[in-house]
């Protein structure tokens, strides 16, 4: 199934909307992580990136590119939603960096063109797994590493369609996890821990490291509800894969 033409309408029509109420929780700060806004000075992912080559899968509005060009990386933008890089193209700010219009799961790039690949509920949240992940492999210089965020399929399984919330209670079956409908044929997808780490070292990755973030107490989820409120505190809401080409 190719979700590709239902994801770029989905996030045609929906970014201007989206970034009304994401964008100041997004760019409050550089490097923040996923749902609950973690620092990146927390959990240490993505480390220092002045003078590298950076492509960010799935920039939206280019919060955490506009960060990393400021940063001093050499940084390109990628995303499939011309709306969403007229955003990021709006909001550049003094450091200019080139934005791609592209699919994660065929990047428009040379091979080892790039020292990070990198992206936060972006490309590898929007594109299946075993097409973007070898693309980000491919675009990796020897000891090139992907860095990327997503959500814990935790956090899937127990998501409450009905509810529209994510509760205590198993919603759907674990290994049933791949493709989910997002409406009007655009999907994203998810993996078991199982295929998650099949498919970074089927693309001849190495994972170095598999951060659960935690939130701090009374940390807010910013797109979605839960039930309790502090759920994240009991349970992993989202990977944070550190890997990296030999």
């Amino acid at each position: 199934m190719d979700s590709t033409p239902a994801n770029r309408r989905l996030w045609n029509r929906i970014s201007s909307s989206y970034q009304r109420e994401h964008d100041p929780r997004i760019g409050a700060a550089p490097r923040l992580w996923g749902m609950y806004s973690i620092p990146d000075a927390q959990v240490r992912a993505l480390g220092e990136v002045k003078g590298k080559r950076v492509l960010e899968l799935g920039c939206g509005a280019g919060q955490w590119s506009r960060a990393l060009a400021a940063e001093g990386a050499t940084v390109i933008g990628l995303d499939l939603s011309e709306a969403q890089l007229a955003a990021a193209g709006g909001a550049m700010g003094a450091d200019r960096y080139p934005l791609v219009q592209g699919a994660a799961e065929h990047l428009p790039f040379a091979d080892g063109s790039f020292d990070l690949v990198f992206c936060d509920f972006g490309g590898l949240s929007w594109a299946p797994a075993h097409l973007a992940v070898p693309q980000a492999a491919r675009v990796l210089r020897p000891g090139g590493r992907l860095v990327f965020n997503v959500a814990s399929p935790w956090f899937e399984a127990c998501y409450d369609e009905e509810a529209r919330r994510v509760t205590t209670t198993l919603q759907r079956d674990y290994f049933g996890l791949d493709a989910i409908a997002e409406g009007d044929g655009a999907t994203s997808y998810q993996l078991t821990y199982g295929d998650w780490v099949r498919v970074l070292t089927g693309a001849g990755l190495v994972i170095d490291d598999l951060i659960e973030s935690r939130p701090a107490p009374g940390t807010p989820n910013g797109y979605n509800e839960t039930d309790p409120p502090d759920w994240a505190r009991h349970w992993p809401a989202e990977l944070l894969w550190v890997t990296h080409k030999p």
